[in-house]
C-alpha cells in the first residue's frame, strides 16, 4: 500500500557549516547592491529610478539561483533584502517572469539548488502564475524530482474530476516512485505505486468519467496514466 511521503521541513536544510570566504564575499557584495537602493533619492525621473531598482534586484536574484557556493542561510538573507527593496506584488511578479535564460528564477532555484533557494523565494509568492507553474513542472522533470512535483501539486487534473473531488471532499491521489535495484539510465526502470483516494465513491458517482495521474520517474521522464471508468 502506498504511504504518504515525508513533507519537507526547510529548517532541516539550514546547516551550521561555516561559510567559505567566497560565499562571504559574494553574499556581502549582493547585500551591498540591494541595500544601495535604499540610499537613492527618487528624482523627477522616478520611472527610471524604479526600473533601475528592479534591474538591481533581478541581478541579485540571478546570482542567488546561479551561485553554487551559497548556503541556505545566505540565500534567505539575500532574498529577504531583495524582497524589502520592492513592493510585495512586484517582487512576486519578478520571481515568476521568464527573465533568466528564458526561465523564471523559481525554475533555476530548483535546477541549481533544489529546495533551499526555492523555498526561500517561494515564501514571497502568494500564488504561482500559470507561466511559473509550467516552468516549475519543467524544473521538476529536469531534476527528476517527483517529491517536489507532488508537494507543489503540479500534476494535471482533469477539470471534471477536480470538480468531483472537491465536491466529495476527496484528498489528492498519491503516487510513490521507487528505483529498481541495478537500475541504469539505459534501462529506465522504476516501480510506481498508486493510491487512488475514494476510488469506489468516485466510480459510483460518475462511472463513465476517467481521470489521469501524473508523476515523474525514470530519469527526467514525465508520464501520464489514464484510468477510465468505462464499464
Amino acid at each position: 500500500m502506498a504511504t504518504k511521503s515525508d513533507t519537507f521541513d526547510d529548517r532541516k536544510s539550514v546547516t551550521d557549516t561555516p561559510p567559505t570566504y567566497d560565499e562571504i564575499a559574494l553574499s556581502a557584495s549582493l547585500l551591498d547592491s540591494v541595500h544601495s537602493i535604499g540610499r537613492w533619492q527618487p528624482s523627477l525621473f522616478s520611472f527610471l529610478w524604479k526600473k533601475q531598482r528592479r534591474t538591481i534586484v533581478l541581478s541579485c536574484i540571478r546570482d542567488i539561483v546561479s551561485a553554487p557556493n551559497l548556503t541556505p542561510f545566505s540565500i534567505k538573507k539575500i532574498a529577504n533584502a531583495c524582497a524589502a527593496a520592492l513592493p510585495p506584488a512586484q517582487f512576486a511578479h519578478l520571481l515568476q517572469k521568464p527573465d533568466i535564460e528564458h526561465h523564471t528564477a523559481m525554475y533555476w532555484s530548483i535546477v541549481n539548488h533544489e529546495r533551499e533557494a526555492f523555498f526561500a523565494l517561494a515564501t514571497f509568492i502568494p500564488q504561482f502564475t500559470p507561466v511559473c507553474s509550467s516552468d516549475l513542472r519543467l524544473a521538476c522533470i529536469a531534476t527528476n524530482n517527483h517529491e517536489l512535483f507532488t508537494q507543489l501539486d503540479l500534476g494535471y487534473v482533469h477539470a471534471e474530476d477536480k470538480s468531483l473531488r472537491q465536491f466529495l471532499g476527496c484528498p489528492p491521489d498519491e503516487v510513490q516512485v521507487h528505483s529498481v535495484t541495478g537500475h541504469t539510465p539505459e534501462k529506465n526502470e522504476f516501480v510506481a505505486c498508486f493510491c487512488i483516494k475514494m476510488f469506489q465513491k468516485r466510480l459510483r458517482t460518475n462511472p463513465t468519467q476517467g481521470f489521469g495521474i501524473e508523476f515523474i520517474a525514470g530519469g527526467m521522464v514525465h508520464m501520464v496514466i489514464k484510468i477510465p471508468f468505462d464499464e
